[in-house]
């Protein structure tokens, strides 16, 4: 299968609530936002890479990629 023609999406739009409303993806693991680390082991594997975040754009935007919100606001999961 041609890569290129894959579109990946990272699901970063949760609230947090178990971790105690922290953003999970922007979390720092071995020095980086754990969101960061999935767009770097995905990228090999697709043409394009989409983000879903609800909250703290500009963070996510810095990971690269689009970062698009839902459509529906308030979290309806």
């Amino acid at each position: 299968m041609d890569t290129s023609q894959i579109t990946g999406l990272i699901l970063a739009g949760g609230r947090g609530t178990r971790m105690g409303t922290v953003d999970k993806g922007l979390q720092l693991f071995r020095d980086a936002p754990m969101a960061l680390h999935v767009l770097m082991r995905l990228s090999p594997q697709v043409g394009y890479i989409m983000i879903n975040a609800n909250q703290n754009m500009g963070p996510y935007e810095g990971c690269g990629g689009r970062v698009w919100q839902d459509e529906m606001q308030g979290f309806g999961g």
